[in-house]
């Protein structure tokens, strides 16, 4: 083999792919709400240095799926109950300015997409297919988000709703997921509110889902009191697992 003929993977490409592997092992629920990450263990199951775990979780911080304590110790972001509802309180009001910027700038074909993946998460329900489903649920939201057209928005989206995505898909894979087919079917009063061009009408469409999801969320009992989701907590000193 001629010396050369093949790049070293940039160390970018490296945190990418560990940050990846880390986000996937919670929305699969390999990882759980509450659960400790210590760098070692997680370079030691991934194959790779501490440095570049490290480097993956400062962009999972950013995009909302861990925390950091003030002792620098790093968790599997977990809502409590009063944390969910101020995560619900500011989606409104975010994601709700997407809606109507969606409203007013989608096009015809654009409307369309969004049409072909709602169905697309419709399907995904009737089949009973609980990681699909969240993942096209992920992508419908997202679709939405990219309407905007605002970068800034949509990062913030990003950073707002996917712990509470991902938060969701743990529950579901716990078994206590709502009827899919009905939550899917819920979306579609945004679809509508959308395709009617009224700011309007799909802010009040994404207030109203909301309101749904909320009650899901305490009716479930996803969320209890103002502490930690107990009873889904890994034990003291337990080390994260990714399977």
């Amino acid at each position: 083999m001629k010396h050369g003929v093949l790049q070293k993977i940039p160390t970018a490409t490296l945190r990418q792919q560990t940050a990846v592997k880390i986000r996937d092992a919670i929305l699969n629920g390999a990882l759980r709400p509450g659960e400790k990450l210590v760098e070692r263990e997680l370079a030691n199951q991934l194959g790779c240095s501490q440095a570049t775990v490290r480097e993956a979780l400062i962009q999972l911080e950013t995009e909302g799926f861990i925390t950091k304590t003030p002792n620098s110790a790093t968790f599997v972001t977990h809502f409590s109950r009063a944390g969910a509802m101020k995560s619900f309180a500011l989606r409104r009001v975010l994601e709700g300015y997407a809606m109507e910027e969606a409203g007013r700038l989608a096009t015809p074909d654009q409307i369309q997409a969004l049409e072909r993946r709602y169905l697309e998460m419709v399907e995904s329900a009737l089949r009973g297919d609980q990681a699909l489903f969240v993942e096209r649920d992920r992508g419908w939201h997202e679709a939405i988000w990219e309407l905007s057209g605002n970068e800034y928005l949509i990062g913030a989206l990003r950073r707002l709703i996917l712990p509470q995505l991902a938060f969701s898909a743990l529950r579901f894979r716990e078994g206590h997921a709502p009827d899919l087919v009905a939550d899917a079917k819920s979306h579609l009063p945004m679809l509508e509110a959308i395709k009617s061009k009224d700011p309007r009408l799909c802010h009040k469409a994404l207030d109203d889902i909301i309101v749904g999801w909320e009650s899901m969320w305490l009716n479930l009992g996803w969320v209890n009191g103002d502490a930690e989701s107990a009873g889904n907590l890994p034990r003291p000193g337990e080390p994260a697992q990714i399977v």
